[in-house]
This record gives C-alpha cells, structure tokens and sequence, in this order.
C-alpha cells in the first residue's frame, strides 16, 4: 500500500474522476442513461474480476482438479452489492423505492468507493503491488470504484431524484441491515474447525463489509476489541452520511 504504484493509481483515478464528473455536469444526461453505462461498466467489471481470480485447484484425495473461486471474491461488499442496486433502478419504474436506493447510492457509492482507492484489498488478496499494471485485477478494481464515485456524486447533481431528510434515515436503515446481515455471511463463507462437537478455530472468514475485522493490519484480539471496532465503523456511518445529506437538510429547511 502507497507504494509507488499505488499513488500512480490514485492520480489516474482521481483525474478520471473529475474528467467524468465535468463531462456529465456539461452534458447533462439523463440519469437512466448513466445507469445504463453504469450496467455495462458492472458486466464488463465482474467478467474480468471473475476470471482472473478463478483458480484450478486439485481435490483432497489428489484424483482431479476442480475450477473455484474463494469466497472472498463472491459480490457481497458494499461496493459490489451496488451491482444489484444500479440494475434495479436503471430498469425499474419511477416509484418510492427506486428513490429510497438511489437515495441510498448517492451517499454510499461515493464514500465506499473512496476508501478502497486509498485502501486496495487487490493488492493484499489478488496481486502484487508490482503487478500494478501488468495484471487486469488492479485495472478491475479502480476503474470500478472510479465508475461509483462518478455515479454516487451524479446522482445528486443530477435533479433526478427528489431527495429529502427522510432519505437519510431510510439509507442508514439499508446499511445497517446489510452490515448486519455480513454478520451472517461472514460466518456462513467461514471455516470452523470443530472437536469433540466443539468450536475449537475458524481458520478463515470473509470480511464483507468490513465488520469482522479493518481492512488494514489492525488486529482485534479481544471480544471489546471488535465491539470498539464496529462502534467505530457505526459513528462514521452516521457522520459521513450526514456530511453528504447536510446540502439536502439546508434545502428543505429553506423550504
């Protein structure tokens, strides 16, 4: 991390950032237009990130081999759960909920897809720092997360969506119970070692959303360790949301 490499990326990124943000603030499109480029950039995204992380892997008792893909790599983060959130509102029909999860994308695909620039996985769970730019899961994964950036900020500066307070309070509600459903994910895709019928180890789990251990090499050790931990996680929550909703609460305060 923040190697040469990395800080490459993140310059690339950011400019692709603020070109996409100037071209669309210009031009203008529709917001179903964005999306539809949004679907395509999500395909063409999850194509590469799957075939590049599939591994041939030989079976226990060394008689064949067998095609899989790790756990880790199945679309449940918060950044690859937007897939199903940019398919469903760039073909469903204007309504409350269409509103309610763009309401939710706004705040939450600009924040969750900047943290991994500066924080990549990729280059701890899929490739080398060095291969930076000679293997397609680093190209994957920024270009991605460049792409929700563009469209979490666009969405608002785009009219298309009424958003209001209660848009806030229903966005915290979608997070908090996705997080809380990683609580179960995270022990599901898990592997338990048992004794006697009893939890002896867990040799190892995914980390979807974040809330079964940092995304940085910060061990948590004690049971109050991980309760600090995601006490954490819930007030930035709460405060980073906010800062993005404070232009809405000024405006329906005026109104």
């Amino acid at each position: 991390m923040y190697s040469l490499n990395h800080i490459i990326w993140i310059v690339i990124s950011l400019g692709l950032v603020a070109f996409g943000l100037c071209y669309l603030l210009k031009h203008k499109p529709p917001l179903r237009k964005v999306l539809t480029w949004a679907v395509v950039v999500c395909a063409v995204s999850e194509l590469i990130k799957t075939l590049s992380v599939l591994e041939m892997v030989p079976t226990s008792d060394g008689t064949g081999m067998n095609m899989y893909l790790e756990m880790q790599h199945v679309p449940l983060h918060l950044c690859s759960i937007q897939i199903l959130f940019i398919c469903y509102t760039c073909f469903a029909k204007d309504g409350k909920l269409r509103d309610a999860i763009l309401a939710f994308m706004y705040p939450t695909c600009t924040i969750g897809a900047t943290f991994p620039l500066f924080i990549p996985t990729v280059f701890t769970e899929s490739v080398n720092p060095a291969q930076a730019f000679t293997h397609p899961m680093p190209y994957q994964f920024f270009l991605y997360h460049v792409m929700l950036i563009i469209l979490g900020i666009y969405i608002y500066h785009s009219g298309a969506v009424d958003l209001r307070p209660k848009h806030y309070l229903s966005t915290m509600g979608i997070l908090g119970g996705l997080a809380f459903l990683s609580f179960y994910l995270n022990s599901i895709f898990a592997s338990p070692t048992y004794q006697n019928g009893e939890l002896v180890s867990v040799d190892y789990t995914t980390n979807f959303f974040f809330t079964h251990h940092p995304p940085i090499d910060i061990p948590l050790t004690q049971e109050w360790h991980w309760f600090l931990y995601i006490g954490i996680l819930i007030v930035l929550a709460f405060l980073l949301i906010a800062l993005f909703y404070i232009p809405v609460f000024r405006r329906a305060k005026k109104k």
